[in-house]
């Protein structure tokens, strides 16, 4: 084993605590853990904060606290609490010096002559029936055990100290653990600081007129020397004995007093110390924000100890609060910096947990484990069915924009912005808010839609409780369209039998688990839903998106009402024409095709009208809509061909049939 490296905690396994069942169940965690940096994901309620107090549990935590199972850990399902519950932590990678630490209590494998180190602790916890609800004592029994099969030797007093992580809470306050008072954590973290060792001891000597003091005892000394001799000190102390003390002297001796500085422990000169941002002490007010990163440098500082085997890990819960968004960025830079390998071996795990869409598309899709209802994903490599060309583009691409599929319950993932901009407003219009169900929109920007999807797909194929819409365009074009497209571009009746079929097909061929394609009944968003009824709506759309650009500024309240009135002239000429539903959504598709007009805008201003007559009484709007759309939207959601699509009253659209 290479002796420069640094014990981790590699796995996790909880049951029965909290949010997490029983293993017989299968509903237990078993969570695999980065050397480095780990971030935990997911909705509220998902279970990211019961992983940091399990850990919390069974290693204990700097600044200590007392921190201990009660009756509501233990797991409750269909009105039955478990009267057990364990904590397993499987700690690995220990150097020569860690592993003499703990020299009792260690597990050893050899390979290839090497010995390997590693240490299992689990905490045991049950609910003692014998203690009523009137006593004071607890009625939660619990002891941490060494071994790999969690009967082992007891393990406690100073193993147990060097176990401790560090610990940053949701919502500190940093500005008051920074404060000098008694029992600071600045005054804890200076205190073990390395370069503090010695200081405890006065180097300053009375004697020597010019004894420059190097430690913080000796300054000490020397401040309280100056005090006592300065003038007004002295002149207060004779004024003190002359005056009022003296005239209560009795016998020989006359009573006196001595002013002078109480002898301070490092310790208490350590708790007057106080940690502020530079310009604070000119008078200017920091914001939480700026505190909150101070405050975890300085917990950072408390990991400096040389020689020291204590547990090199940092559990931070939502570090991004208080902070701005370039900020948040800043503060992963610095920790991927503070975590990554030097020479080859880690120097520090820290794990998060995280609400910020900054954060999750910064750490790195190999370092998140995504949570959700009690259960942990893994989205490292080899657990998902991402390859590594799909790791890489997901570095660059996943933005913050994107990054939002972390938090949903459901997502849509489209193609574009037109689809981003309108699902959302379609699907409320008849009853199904997206919002109101959890589900995200994410626009990919281009067809490598399963380039995203691929996250949510496991390589051991268990099924993610997260739906999965991607909605992608089949892109044939009608007959219709021939002039349009070219020669060198088949359309519809140009392909052979079963080729559209085949093109389906291979459109949804990695469709698996809760991923699920949903194509376009014909040609393009825009086009299919013009096609399918929604022609007057997209016709108006187009033509006020092409006004817009036209002009080049948005347009007037009365260049509107004008151009709605040419739209809707034109299309009741259409009808009038005897055109078919096809010829007429491709001349309404066509100044998109041709780019005289711009999807997004056109999608703004369709969204607009679409508000505004579904106000129209009779008018049903999901009845108009393409299938494909319909059947994505409801799969986001959760509704499988129910009749739970509903709407209110003055949208007009009627309820969803089986």
């Amino acid at each position: 084993m290479n002796s420069g490296d640094l014990m981790y905690l590699a796995r996790l396994e909880i049951e029965n605590y909290r949010v997490f069942g029983s293993q017989a169940s299968g509903k237990h965690l078993v969570l695999e853990l980065h050397s480095g940096l780990n971030l935990l994901v997911g909705e509220n309620d998902s279970g990211k904060t019961c992983v940091v107090d399990a850990i919390r549990l069974v290693l204990g935590t700097l600044p200590p606290e007392h921190f201990a199972p009660v009756v509501d850990d233990f797991h409750c399902e269909s009105g039955v609490r478990a009267k057990t519950l364990s904590i397993k932590a499987y700690l690995t990678d220990l150097s020569e010096s860690e592993a003499a630490a703990f020299l009792e209590f260690l597990t050893v494998e050899t390979h290839d002559s090497k010995s390997e180190y590693s240490l299992t602790l689990t905490l045991r916890a049950e609910i003692d029936e014998s203690q009523t609800r009137t006593s004071r004592r607890s009625p939660v029994r619990y002891e941490w055990r060494a071994g790999v099969d969690a009967e082992g030797q007891r393990f406690e007093g100073a193993a147990r100290e060097l176990l401790r992580a560090t610990y940053l809470r949701p919502l500190r306050d940093a500005v008051g653990e920074l404060a000098a008072k008694k029992g600071s954590r600045l005054a804890q973290i200076l205190h073990s600081y390395p370069e503090l060792s010695g200081q405890e001891v006065s180097d300053w000597d009375p004697n020597v007129s010019d004894c420059q003091p190097k430690t913080l005892t000796g300054a000490m000394r020397r401040a309280e020397h100056a005090i006592r001799e300065s003038d007004v000190v002295k002149k207060a102390e004779t004024k003190l004995n002359d005056a009022y003390l003296k005239p209560f002297s009795i016998g020989p001796r006359p009573l006196s007093g001595k002013i002078g500085i109480s002898q301070y422990e490092l310790r208490q000169i350590l708790e007057r110390l106080e940690l502020t941002l530079a310009d604070h002490e000119q008078g200017a007010t920091r914001g939480l924000g700026l505190h909150n990163v101070l405050f975890m440098a300085a917990e950072l500082l408390a990991l400096e100890r040389d020689n020291d085997p204590c547990l090199p890990l940092v559990l931070i819960e939502e570090p991004e609060a208080h902070l701005h968004p370039q900020l948040q960025l800043r503060l992963v830079e610095f920790f991927r910096g503070e975590t990554e390998s030097k020479n080859g071996h880690t120097r520090l795990q820290i794990i998060l947990t995280s609400h910020s869409p900054n954060i999750a598309s910064k750490v790195g899709l190999d370092h998140v484990t995504l949570m959700h209802t009690g259960r942990a994903f893994s989205l490292r490599a080899p657990r998902t069915k991402l390859d590594p060309s799909d790791y890489e583009f997901l570095e660059r691409f996943l933005d913050v924009t994107r990054a939002d599929l972390f938090f949903a319950r459901g997502l849509l993932i489209v193609e574009g912005d037109a689809e981003s901009i309108l699902l959302p407003t379609l699907a409320e219009l008849i009853g199904c808010a997206l919002s109101e169900h959890g589900v995200s929109v994410i626009n990919v920007g281009s067809v490598g839609l399963f380039r995203y999807a691929r996250i949510f797909q496991r390589a051991d194929n268990v099924e993610l409780p997260i739906r999965v819409a991607c909605v992608a365009d089949r892109d044939v074009p009608p007959n219709e369209a021939k002039a349009l497209v070219g020669q060198e571009r088949k359309t519809e009746g140009e392909f052979g039998p079963g080729e559209i079929d085949a093109l389906v097909a291979s459109l949804k061929s990695e469709d698996a688990g809760a991923v699920k394609t949903f194509v376009s009944d014909h040609w393009t968003f825009e086009y299919d839903l013009a096609r399918s009824g929604l022609i007057r709506e997209v016709h108006a759309a187009v033509t006020l998106a092409v006004s817009s650009r036209n002009r080049k500024r948005a347009l007037k309240p009365d260049e509107q009402r004008s151009c709605l009135r040419t739209a809707f002239r034109e299309h009741r000429k259409w009808l009038a024409d005897g055109k078919t539903p096809t010829e007429m959504a491709v001349l309404a598709y066509t100044p998109l095709l041709k780019k005289r007009a711009s999807k997004p805008e056109t999608a703004q201003y369709l969204a607009r009208l679409l508000r505004r007559v579904c106000k129209t009484p009779g008018f049903n709007l999901q009845s108009l809509l393409p299938a494909y759309v319909l059947a994505a939207i409801k799969y986001s959601v959760r509704i499988d061909g129910a009749a739970a699509v509903a709407a209110t009253p003055n949208q007009g659209a009627t309820v969803a049939t089986p």
